[in-house]
């Protein structure tokens, strides 16, 4: 009997040691979330069920204020949208891990640039931004145009002035710019739509998303066992699996090539005498001959990252820029002058397409909330954010700051042409900002510019009487009623 009571009293020491600390900063936590206005989780719940979360942001803002927090479970979120906390958050060097939130798409992505924290990041960010240089990437304007070629023909048969739904259109066009510069490989998305791979990825991309904002499936510990986790593992065995399979196969192509080094590739001409262009998986199987200590995981992990960000975020900006210049015919003409203007030079500076980008993505940023883990008692202006909690940088809201965007509802270019207005560098942060800023910005605007003035340049988008956007605040910000226009051939 004394034998199984010191076992008891042994486990119970060891339990109060483990989970004691815990409890404690839990406590606190409670006790501290009491200090700050905001909702109650059967409020939270309520709103997430009505699918209109961020009509729901603006009314706690003009309600609590531009800070807040919630409960979401157990994870407490502190909500900031004044550009000067945005500021201090963002520009924080110590502030780099990233939240809970971002869980549900580590099973695909892994430790990748997007969802690693610490050391592991820093190293990871220092090996990949080369690979963005603007010199490199302006060699993927050509396979964008290729696509965006594919997408045109695609749309001629709606080109008739009929309502209909262009996001199917854009989110394949999207996925094939990207497979080819990421990966080096052509799907084919737009022409096999039902292929396995291409399905996989639009299931996957719609579970995680919905895992995330689902207050029941982001706290269930058995999520895998769920109708949903099934075949979120089923999507992730069909895209590893591909990923992997080409990965060998674009080394076998280096090899074949005898290329060891990026100096061998810059020297690499095609059996028509045109220089080799390198995909983004090209430059991580060169960086690991020449001896950086990447395995072929990590490798995947980077590529399913820039698959995951360069896909759905741009589809997202692509489809919202499209509507927003269906409804304001001046800014549509101004674009059409400038895509005939300037064609053939996309990769030159394009003011008042990029002022109209620009303004898509304040009125609907891809990511419109950015999310933090505290680790460490964090002073934020006079607020003292405790360890433990999760912030939230509330993208959207920072963008509708009056302040700064006058009528801020209101599609307005010249917004960011005015040289003569002062504006707060952290009020816009559509690309993030500080340490862990979007590192593929560069490549979003180019294939932004390069697909939006082709298609200016083909096609006239009207407006569909009574239309508006459902936009959504998941994983990347999308409209829950697609992007319904109408169409019609440039004379």
């Amino acid at each position: 009997m004394n034998t199984w009571l010191l076992a008891a009293l042994a486990l119970w020491a060891l339990l109060l040691h483990l989970f004691f600390p815990k409890i404690l900063e839990f406590l606190r936590l409670v006790s501290w979330s009491k200090t700050l206005p905001g909702p109650t989780i059967a409020e939270f719940i309520e709103n997430v069920k009505k699918g209109q979360i961020l009509a729901w942001f603006k009314e706690l803002r003009l309600r609590h204020g531009p800070t807040f927090c919630m409960w979401m479970g157990k994870d407490l979120m502190v909500f900031f949208t004044d550009p000067e906390d945005v500021k201090q958050l963002l520009g924080n060097n110590n502030l780099t891990h990233k939240s809970q939130n971002y869980d549900s798409i580590s099973p695909w992505l892994g430790k990748g640039l997007l969802t690693s924290s610490g050391d592991h990041w820093h190293r990871r960010r220092k090996l990949l931004t080369p690979a963005f240089h603007f010199r490199i990437l302006s060699e993927f304007k050509e396979p964008m145009e290729e696509n965006c070629k594919i997408l045109v023909r695609r749309l001629e048969e709606k080109a008739n002035g009929e309502e209909f739904d262009i996001y199917p259109y854009i989110t394949l066009f999207a996925l094939d710019a990207i497979c080819e510069t990421a990966m080096g490989i052509k799907k084919n998305a737009q022409m096999q739509s039902e292929s396995e791979y291409v399905k996989a990825v639009q299931a996957i991309c719609s579970i995680l998303q919905k895992k995330a904002f689902s207050f029941w499936q982001r706290n269930n510990v058995f999520f895998k066992y769920t109708q949903a986790g099934r075949q979120r593992d089923a999507c992730l065995e069909i895209l590893h699996g591909e990923t992997n399979r080409v990965i060998k196969l674009r080394r076998k192509l280096l090899q074949d090539s005898k290329i060891k080094s990026m100096d061998d590739a810059e020297k690499s001409y095609d059996s028509i005498g045109s220089k080799k262009r390198l995909a983004f998986l090209d430059m991580l199987l060169i960086s690991q001959m020449e001896g950086v200590p990447l395995t072929d995981r990590e490798i995947r992990e980077e590529v399913d990252t820039f698959m995951f960000e360069g896909h759905d975020t741009t589809s997202s900006a692509i489809g919202f820029a499209i509507y927003l210049l269906s409804q304001n015919a001046q800014a549509q003409k101004l674009a059409y002058e400038e895509a005939l203007a300037l064609e053939g030079r996309e990769k030159e500076s394009m003011p008042y397409l990029e002022a109209i980008i620009k303004e898509t993505l304040r009125l609907y940023p891809s990511v419109p909330v950015y999310a933090r883990a505290v680790k460490e008692d964090l002073q934020v202006g006079k607020l003292v954010v405790p360890k433990g909690a999760s912030i939230s940088l509330l993208v959207y809201m920072t963008h509708r700051d009056e302040k700064y965007f006058p009528d801020p509802e209101r599609f307005d270019p010249q917004r960011f042409l005015q040289k003569d207005k002062e504006m707060h560098p952290f009020s816009f942060v559509a690309f993030s900002a500080g340490p862990r800023n979007c590192i593929g910005q560069k490549f979003a605007m180019l294939e932004l510019k390069c697909s939006l003035s082709y298609l200016l340049r083909k096609f006239e988008f009207l407006p569909v009487e009574g239309f508006k956007p459902n936009p959504l605040a998941e994983l990347v910000m999308r409209s829950g009623n697609g992007i319904r226009i109408r169409i019609k051939h440039r004379n």
